[in-house]
């Protein structure tokens, strides 16, 4: 009896010690600097379906507001990784201790131009002369003015005004008619359409189509220290994003439960944002060409940066 207690004990640990990882998951804290940008949500979706986990990642987000904050929070060592715009690339070229490991977004079909619901505002032609709403931020501040050089047009010929950083104060003043069109998240012009309020007059990929919306930047420490952290962690984001293309109910309803939309409304953003949603998180040559030419036309930088410093796919998931 003695010796059949202890057959069974001993197979009772080896399971456990089997079914015990070797070790403790690596504890990442990742910054979100926007709450409800649809971009955002397969960190989301990756804490909700296990996928982090599953790679042995013990991720926190750390919600922010805007990518000022979050490069400052990694120059202060509070975050591990950052998902951020393409753009604050310029960081890493000022000497933020940091570095962009994956492109995640390409042309920026997230944002848009929303005009009235009865608007006579049919093209982005009719904009000239018009009011448009421009949230603080450098990145939709340069997308109006190259609109404006798209179109040839003059530094007047489209009159900007400062709007507020979030969506109410954004769509505000375009409901009561104080401006013409506003630029935000596209996905807001078809909530406002259900309402008779306002629609989608055009996505801002119309404006700039090769681009980097977005990319993830890791800490230079944790490159360092544990670049297998990192591996797995842009590993679980791809593993992510493909179960969202396969799964668009299971992602509409998790997107809305973050966005507040509607299922038709986040139906529709889902068509219309996955396809800027990159597979492997490679850098795309005329992409960051424009992100060059953007440091200077934002002010970001005063000379175009040896951008091949500013980035490294060395990290990303391989096929």
């Amino acid at each position: 009896m003695k010796t059949k207690i202890t057959f069974c004990a001993i197979a009772a640990v080896m399971m456990a010690m089997t079914a015990t990882p070797s070790h403790a998951a690596d504890k990442l804290r990742v910054g979100n600097p926007s709450a409800q940008a649809f971009p955002f949500i397969p960190f989301e979706i990756a804490l909700r379906k296990g996928f982090m986990t599953q790679n042995g990642i013990d991720a926190e987000r750390v919600d922010l507001s805007g990518g000022a904050q979050l490069h400052q929070a990694m120059i202060a060592g509070g975050l591990e990784i950052a998902i951020a715009a393409g753009p604050d690339l310029a960081f890493v070229a000022k000497g933020a201790p940091e570095i962009g490991v994956a492109a995640i977004a390409g042309p920026p079909l997230f944002l848009g131009i929303i005009v009235g619901y009865d608007s006579p505002i049919k093209t982005s032609d009719d904009l000239k002369g018009k009011k448009i709403g421009v949230p603080n931020g450098a990145l939709l501040q340069w997308l109006t003015k190259r609109l404006m050089q798209n179109k040839g047009w003059g530094p007047n010929d489209l009159i900007q005004v400062s709007v507020g950083g979030d969506w109410p104060s954004e769509i505000a003043p375009l409901v009561t008619k104080q401006i013409d069109a506003v630029e935000s998240a596209a996905a807001l012009g078809f909530q406002l359409e259900t309402t008779k309020q306002g629609r989608l007059l055009m996505t801002t990929g119309e404006i700039v189509h090769d681009f980097i919306q977005h990319a993830i930047f890791s800490s230079n420490k944790l490159v360092a220290e544990n670049p297998d952290a990192l591996r797995r962690f842009l590993k679980a984001w791809f593993e992510t994003i493909a179960w969202m293309r396969a799964n668009k109910a299971e992602t509409v309803e998790i997107a809305r439960s973050v966005t507040k939309f509607s299922p038709e409304v986040e139906a529709k953003e889902y068509d219309l944002v996955m396809p800027m949603m990159l597979d492997d998180g490679h850098f795309q040559a005329a992409g960051l060409k424009t992100i060059q030419e953007s440091f200077i036309e934002m002010g970001l930088l005063d000379t175009k940066p040896d951008i091949s410093k500013l980035y490294t796919e060395a990290y990303l998931p391989k096929k």
